[in-house]
């Protein structure tokens, strides 16, 4: 699959006359938890030339590429630098991700530089907070739950929870997430669950947790409650800028 996926991005970079600045793994693969089928979510940030630039318009800033279990999905450098500056958690993601497939300059290390600076709280919450209401409104209405289901609604909810407690950016890897849970049977259960996710396919069901989803039911509530705590934040534009002008400025690789 490494392989295939280093075609691909070459593909790429030669059918839109991109420079692929970093990709790197997303989804369940980087989050420490995957299935034996498991797909690879590729992500990616590129460059134009810096003539692309320079229209009034605005072209497509978005390359995707979806076959059976690889999915890749790249964001333009300026298009990524906008969400950021937003919170965009998808961006911190992938920036955190400990899977790298390409690096061709040094962007990625400037950009993990300034991301701090570009987080919010209140916003990152909001996001996180959101996804794990609708992963528990799905798990609480099946009787065999997939188990995915169970590991997308736990890591949200713990993102919340750390961002709550510790005013900043979540850690990417999910075990980073386990100190979180103080209660001694629900993190016996998820290490249980862990062990169980590893040997099955994506589209396995297990049986309902229900002691499981009303501690995590517990944990929202409390985030719900702290949200307005939280100030609302944004970094300066001028520095992203100037990210944006060396980046498609440079001689490219």
């Amino acid at each position: 699959m490494q392989e295939l996926i280093q075609q691909k991005l070459s593909e790429i970079e030669k059918q839109y006359g991109v420079q692929i600045l970093f990709a790197s793994e997303t989804g369940s693969r980087a989050w420490g938890f995957p299935s034996p089928d498991s797909d690879y979510d590729v992500r990616f940030i590129y460059r134009h030339t810096c003539h692309w630039y320079l229209s009034i318009d605005e072209p497509r800033d978005t390359i995707e590429y979806l076959s059976s279990d690889l999915d890749l999905v790249g964001w333009d450098i300026r298009k990524s630098l906008r969400l950021l500056r937003k919170t965009n958690a998808a961006m911190f993601e992938r920036l955190a991700s400990p899977i790298l497939y390409r690096q061709q300059t040094d962007f990625r290390e400037r950009l993990l530089a300034l991301a701090p600076a570009y987080f919010s709280c209140r916003a990152g919450l909001h996001h996180y907070l959101s996804m794990a209401h609708n992963y528990y409104t799905a798990c609480e209405a099946e009787d065999q739950v997939k188990l995915k289901s169970y590991f997308y609604l736990l890591r949200t909810a713990l993102c919340s929870l750390w961002i709550v407690e510790q005013q900043g950016v979540p850690p990417l890897q999910f075990r980073e997430l386990l100190p979180l849970v103080k209660d001694q049977r629900m993190r016996d259960k998820t290490e249980e669950l862990l062990v169980l996710k590893a040997q099955v396919d994506e589209s396995y069901r297990h049986p309902k947790e229900t002691e499981l989803e009303l501690y995590l039911k517990g944990i929202l509530h409390y985030c719900d409650n702290r949200a307005n705590d939280l100030e609302k934040h944004q970094g300066e534009t001028e520095p992203l800028n100037e990210l944006f002008r060396k980046t498609i400025a440079s001689t490219w690789h």
